[in-house]
């Protein structure tokens, strides 16, 4: 059975997440070294996205950051871009991971996925169908696609409307 969003709104460890990274966002948007960078537009996800790359070389060191300030801040203003850009969309997070993976702690930094990070998602979705900022961290590292297609994951992308796919007839 698929949880609905709605049933994951209100997760307590969500809810303190949300404050800490709100009431901490000041002091995180100074610690990057470029404070007024952070608009929460959608351009200024490519100023996060150079920074996540300076900072890390692959997937993998992002996700042995997992449990730092600077990772918590960037999933949350990711999040958070979403979120302004597409108000309908809502923050969600579900301890209960899918039955494929074993459950771990909120952020944990031993666990080498997401899916225990917190997602965002429409009224009415579920499972399989949130956008985990998180995710999109790691995607920034993604080389080929499924079908080991060529890929050029980008930040901006998260907000589903990418002007670079567009043909330009």
């Amino acid at each position: 059975m698929n949880t609905a969003i709605e049933e994951c709104e209100a997760h307590p460890e969500l809810l303190a997440w949300l404050r800490e990274m709100s009431a901490g966002f000041a002091q995180w948007a100074g610690e990057t070294g470029t404070p007024e960078r952070w608009d929460f537009s959608p351009e200024s996800l490519d100023a996060l996205e150079d920074l996540v790359r300076a900072r890390f070389a692959d997937e993998e060191d992002v996700l042995a950051a997992k449990g730092s300030a600077f990772v918590h801040g960037a999933t949350w203003y990711i999040g958070e871009v979403m979120r302004r850009e597409r108000p309908e969309m809502t923050w969600g997070y579900d301890p209960t991971p899918p039955t494929r993976h074993a459950p771990s702690a909120f952020f944990d930094p031993a666990t080498r996925m997401v899916v225990d990070t917190p997602f965002l998602g429409l009224p009415g979705s579920v499972d399989g169908e949130w956008l985990y900022p998180m995710g999109a961290l790691n995607e920034l590292y993604a080389t080929v696609d499924e079908f080991d297609e060529p890929v050029e994951w980008h930040l901006r992308q998260v907000l589903g409307d990418d002007d670079e796919d567009a043909d330009d007839d």
